[in-house]
């Protein structure tokens, strides 16, 4: 063998030596590839270092041999013996006493120095990195020296404590205490940096905390000695080092340089699993293959929606920007060292804003796609599905010439009425409503819906009322009428700071409101919008009302929808409301906001109401009217979009198929990319189209743009149906207070098999809708016959996604004749259910009958439709 292949052969035996089979295999099948030559010859080499070595053997037993080998090796020079400590990454650690001090100290000892001298080097790494580096927070190197037989051995600091996780865990620690610890870290990471070594095996098991709050960190065996300040290491090795895969820098696991920036991802990922109380990469039962894809392909949820720990709303995105900008797959979008990681922290802590911002929306999918189209051919067929519902966004943004990104979080409360006139209290909410529909056309604006009368009151505290809304401003404000004139104040407040960013005063005559909505629109685009980084509007156009009396009809009929649409049961307003803006309307027959208002009439009473299809083919009728008056309201049109497929039906006027109401939603969604709730609307319509996937795609979209919006709790069921509970229960945990949030949890616990709690979440609050008091009732093991009784009273929904649940509930606890004709009327309703009904648990009782064979092709045949329409 000539000596260029025999360097070749040591070389992936000692990069592979103390790796475990799994890992081994999976290296030596990247880097050996089709050189079998080259891999009998490590593998044998391998297998003769297991033969010979004493690595498979217990490490008790081992340490235990040593222990009984007699005196001689109890004793390492003035330092007894006294009991195994653990196993490090290469040899036991040992608790001992030096004899003429009495103080404790931890003994490490190289295991088959003799066999392997990757080994030995690596010891010696380690000695020689500890003895250079001085720092409180790094154990201490004491002593070294050989024993007779050449085995290497050292002494250092004892240190009596707890692993980082297990002391957050055991002492309960709040967000603020556990980032102190990690700061504490990355300062002795940060020492060790500036002399020039890089640890490159950061993770808890490694940083003992004392009792005293005080960390040590430990096992510098794989550290790196940097060539020249700031360089990366191992510029021209690609060899794979030893490593903990879960908390190894995507550079690492995939052999490319390392440097700073891979300790940095790993104090990252530390930090995010002692916030969310679990690693961000499942990668158990995963091949090392698996895992690396898994680490260096796959994004982890947002730290703020899965922690397990109190976190108040206004700190959730910068906690979200400390932890995934550490963990950055791109080293050069990371913090550039440990020390700007800790200038972050502080500034978390002082509730200052941060150094770090989190990606543009371009960015991110920019990087998303660029990742996916460089995988193997295998992943073809999943960056499809992905990029049409994620990048598509950038495709998107380029032909708008927008750069889409985190949109700012805006909630307009309901304004003070502070006189004695009750005659204007309806302007309250009228007025609120016209700021957020000026405010709604413009770009990078997430405008939170704040109706009915929760958020009012002289004692109104702005600040929780912005936290529980999830905005970083509130726009607020009061009027006060005085004779002819009205008298307007509006405001915007600072949620986290709590400080007044803009105030702007102003007097219009009373009875001149149409007036009012000009100078309205006016101080929105010229004075509030710039407060709130609006810099963009979608037009210049936005509709302009033109009679006085039409339009106080339409700002009374408003106000009244506004207040009583959190109660739907209130049939008598709804009706005077829609008289008021027929009235309306036929004064001033070109305003659209009145047809928009006069819609949303018919399509709550066809929905919720009473109305039935007549006041659903009312509303109907009316789409065309408002898209032509008003074009540029690009959400309210999208939301028609929606809405005139629902049920698997087509529009009257028109006949649109849900095919093609899904491309013209693409054609809005080139249009404002920026837009949360429109990518929200795509999922929605994807999901009852059964395409989960792009979905998920649409729903991680929005997440992206406005990460708070509680609206976007209804993607939990996206991700219940793919069989990913866990981020389902992510988006499920944005409106825990929902009707909705609670339904859909029931259904995932029931999905992971978790019935106790399923159960314990029913007895707390019971559902009105998809046959949850028949699952009580089952749960609890009441009589067959109250159980069938209350599956017969189980009775179709207007919305097929509630039937979707029926069924599932009917045919999880027994009722499956009941189940069939359920499940019939969803995907007759447009919601096709494939391939959910395939995997979804609870219709394993249906899967052998022929009629749900039938209702499958049936779901199928749904999805083939929409996908032929749509393209």
């Amino acid at each position: 063998m000539d000596p260029a292949r025999w360097d070749r052969v040591q070389d992936l035996f000692h990069a592979t030596a103390d790796l475990s089979e799994p890992e081994r295999s999976a290296f030596l099948s990247r880097a050996c590839g089709e050189d079998g030559a080259l891999l009998v010859h490590v593998q044998g080499m391998l297998e003769q270092d297991v033969r010979a070595s004493l690595l498979d053997r217990d490490v008790t037993r081992v340490a235990q041999d040593v222990l009984d080998a007699g005196p001689s090796l109890k004793q390492f020079g003035r330092y007894q013996i006294k009991r195994v400590l653990g196993e490090g990454g290469m040899g036991v650690v040992y608790l001992a006493e030096r004899t003429d001090l009495g103080n404790l100290v931890a003994i490490k000892i190289l295991r088959d120095a003799w066999l392997s001298p990757a080994r030995r080097d690596r010891f010696a790494t380690e000695q020689r990195m500890l003895a250079q580096l001085n720092h409180p927070a790094i154990a201490r190197l004491y002593d070294a020296d050989t024993l007779p037989d050449g085995t290497p051995w050292f002494v250092m600091e004892y240190v009596d404590g707890l692993s980082l996780t297990d002391y957050c865990s055991r002492n309960d620690c709040s967000v603020e205490s556990r980032l102190k610890l990690v700061r504490s870290v990355a300062e002795a990471v940060q020492y060790a940096h500036d002399h020039s070594v890089i640890h490159r095996d950061l993770k808890p098991s490694n940083i003992l905390v004392k009792s005293d709050r005080s960390v040590r960190l430990l096992d510098f065996g794989i550290a790196k000695q940097l060539e020249e300040r700031g360089r990366p290491v191992d510029q021209t090795r690609t060899i794979q080092r030893p490593m903990t895969p879960a908390y190894a820098a995507p550079e690492q696991l995939r052999g490319d340089q390392v440097g700073v920036h891979t300790d940095v991802y790993s104090l990252g990922v530390i930090l995010y699993e002692l916030i969310t109380c679990r690693l961000p990469f499942d990668i158990c039962n995963k091949t090392a293959g698996e895992a690396a894809q898994l680490i260096t392909t796959a994004d982890p949820a947002k730290p703020s929606m899965a922690a397990q720990l109190a976190v108040a709303p206004s700190a959730r995105a910068d906690l979200d920007v400390l932890c995934l900008t550490a963990m950055h797959k791109d080293p050069g979008r990371r913090y550039q060292s440990a020390e700007a990681l800790i200038r972050d922290i502080d500034r978390y802590l002082n509730h200052e804003p941060l150094e770090a911002h989190p990606d543009s929306l371009r960015y991110t999918v920019a990087s998303f796609t660029r990742r996916n189209l460089n995988r193997a051919l295998w992943a073809i067929a999943a960056v499809a599905l992905v990029a049409g519902a994620v990048g598509l966004t950038l495709a998107l943004s380029r032909e708008a010439g927008i750069a889409p990104h985190r949109a700012r979080t805006v909630a307009v409360l309901p304004l003070q009425n502070i006189g004695n006139d009750r005659s204007v209290d309806f302007l309250r909410l009228a007025l609120a409503n016209e700021i957020s529909a000026m405010l709604g056309y413009a770009r990078s604006l997430s405008i939170r819906a704040v109706e009915g009368e929760k958020y009012t009151g002289p004692n109104l505290d702005v600040q929780k009322a912005g936290h529980e809304l999830r905005v970083q401003d509130i726009v607020t404000g009061r009027f006060l009428k005085t004779g002819d004139q009205l008298q307007i104040t509006l405001e915007v407040i600072d949620v986290e700071r709590g400080r007044l960013l803009w105030r702007e005063v102003f007097d219009v005559p009373a009875q001149n409101m149409v007036a009012t909505q000009g100078q309205i629109a006016a101080k929105t685009r010229r004075g509030l919008a710039p407060v709130l980084g609006v810099s963009e509007f979608v037009t210049e156009s936005i509709p302009r009302p033109k009679n006085e009396a039409a339009y106080k009809l339409y700002l009374r009929a408003k106000a009244m929808s506004l207040d009583i649409s959190q109660t739907l049961a209130a049939p008598e307003i709804n009706k005077r409301a829609i008289e008021m803006l027929n009235e309306s309307l036929a004064l001033d027959p070109n305003y659209a906001p009145a047809w928009e208002a006069l819609a949303d009439r018919y399509a709550e009473q066809g929905w919720f109401g009473r109305g039935g299809e007549a006041a659903l083919e009312r509303w109907r009728a009316l789409t065309d009217r408002i898209v032509a008056l008003d074009p540029d309201n690009i959400i309210y049109r999208a939301g028609i979009l929606y809405i005139s497929t629902l049920g698997g039906r087509e529009t009257a006027n028109g006949g649109i198929t849900r095919g093609g109401a899904y491309r013209q939603l693409e054609d809005l969604l080139r249009r404002r990319p920026d837009s949360a709730r429109l990518h929200f609307i795509a999922s929605w319509m994807l999901r009852d189209t059964g395409l989960l996937e792009e979905s998920a795609g649409e729903c991680e979209t929005s997440v992206l743009i406005d990460a708070q919006d509680a609206g976007a709790r209804s993607c939990g069921v996206t991700f219940m149906l793919r069989g990913d509970y866990q981020r389902a229960f992510d988006y499920l945990r944005l409106d825990t207070g929902s009707e909705v949030s609670r339904a859909v949890s029931i259904d995932v616990l029931l999905r992971q098999g978790k019935e106790k709690e399923a159960l314990a979440t029913l007895q707390n609050d019971v559902p009105q809708w998809g046959g949850y008091n028949m699952l009580l009732a089952f749960l609890e093991h009441r009589p067959a016959s109250e159980i069938g009784a209350l599956g017969h009273a189980v009775q179709p929904a207007p919305d097929p996604e509630v039937n979707y649940f029926s069924a599932a509930h009917l045919a999880y606890c027994g009722q499956t004749d009941a189940a069939v004709p359920m499940l019939r009327k969803t995907i007759e309703g447009g919601y096709c259910s494939y391939p959910a009904i395939d995997s979804d648990l609870l219709f394993a009782s249906l899967r052998a009958r022929s009629d749900f064979r039938e209702i499958r092709a049936a779901g199928i045949q749904c999805q083939n439709s929409f996908l032929a329409q749509r393209h």
